[in-house]
């Protein structure tokens, strides 16, 4: 194998990318947190839907309907808008449940934020 063969794989070519994205805010998420059956992240993005709503009126309501269950509530809505609406749109305008819209991203100054393409933007200091 050529030296140029060695430094041109596609491991390193992740490597790269991912090493240009961790640098610009964006940050790692563990594959292992990966839910194949659903096909999202689902604890991360359960964790970006409540940080969101957080002491608001219509996370109570879903708690006082659903208890302990309203986790599940949420990411089951979530994956049925995802697969009529498409993650984009879904990311962009959010997801009903139960007739209230939640989101799964903070939009703001120095809040953590999706860019244009869905991609999740950790504010500053890199923290979730």
């Amino acid at each position: 194998m050529t030296m140029f063969a060695e430094t041109h794989t596609e491991d390193a070519f992740e490597t790269v990318i991912e090493a240009h994205l961790l640098r610009n805010r964006y940050v790692s998420v563990d594959r292992k947190s990966f839910h194949r059956g659903l096909a999202i992240f689902s604890e991360f993005m359960l964790a970006a839907i409540l940080q969101t709503t957080s002491g608001e009126s219509r996370l109570r309501k879903l708690e006082a309907l659903h208890g302990d269950k309203t986790g599940e509530q949420i990411l089951g809505d979530l994956c049925k808008w995802m697969d009529q609406n498409g993650s984009l749109a879904t990311l962009r305008h959010g997801v009903k449940c139960y007739a209230r819209t939640l989101h799964a991203a903070l939009v703001g100054s120095g809040a953590n934020s999706f860019d244009a393409r869905g991609n999740l933007h950790a504010g500053p200091g890199g923290q979730l």
